[in-house]
């Protein structure tokens, strides 16, 4: 039986871990017990971020997206991020910025159920895109929680600062 009290399961164990654990805790943890439909907001315009939790270390959004809903490419303010895929299928096109400061396509890789990524300012900068044929539905796991980051704008061929917002707050409270 799938429960949402698994979402507070996933929070406690991210709560008592270091952010050297998060990748092994996403890797092993059965997202299969977890019902997000209490969390889930759908838009036609935009992919929606759906925040379950948040404190000074980390926060833990859904992200639900329809048929072909991308984000611009942006960094992470310094900060560490990870894409567990619940439903469908993603692209993730990963970029740099070359010698002259332009913005520039390295690579990108199709994601699919059950699959994490990872990135971070290091790395470089990227954008998700929906590419199945129906809605995808991603869980983001960022460390520290991220208030602002640059967004690239196609119009004027610039990083913009950007505030991040949320569509929905169901944060659960965790119990000890």
């Amino acid at each position: 039986m799938k429960s949402s009290e698994t979402i507070q399961n996933l929070i406690q164990l991210l709560s008592q871990s270091s952010i050297e654990d998060y990748n092994a805790i996403l890797n092993a943890f059965d997202f299969e017990t977890i019902d997000f439909s209490p969390f889930e907001s759908w838009s036609s315009k935009s992919y929606t971020r759906n925040c379950l939790f948040r404190d000074e270390n980390f926060e833990l959004i859904l992200l639900c997206w329809d048929q072909g809903q991308e984000t611009a490419v942006h960094g992470h303010d310094g900060e560490d991020c990870w894409v567990y895929l619940l439903e469908g299928e993603m692209e993730e096109i990963y970029f740099t910025l070359d010698a002259n400061q332009y913005l520039r396509e390295v690579g990108a890789r199709n994601i699919k159920p059950n699959q994490l990524t990872f990135m971070n300012d290091k790395i470089g900068f990227h954008k998700l895109k929906n590419s199945s044929q129906g809605a995808s539905m991603s869980l983001h796991l960022y460390a520290k929680p991220i208030e602002n980051c640059v967004s690239f704008d196609e119009t004027s061929q610039s990083f913009i600062e950007r505030e991040l917002t949320y569509d929905t707050f169901k944060e659960l409270i965790v119990k000890d």
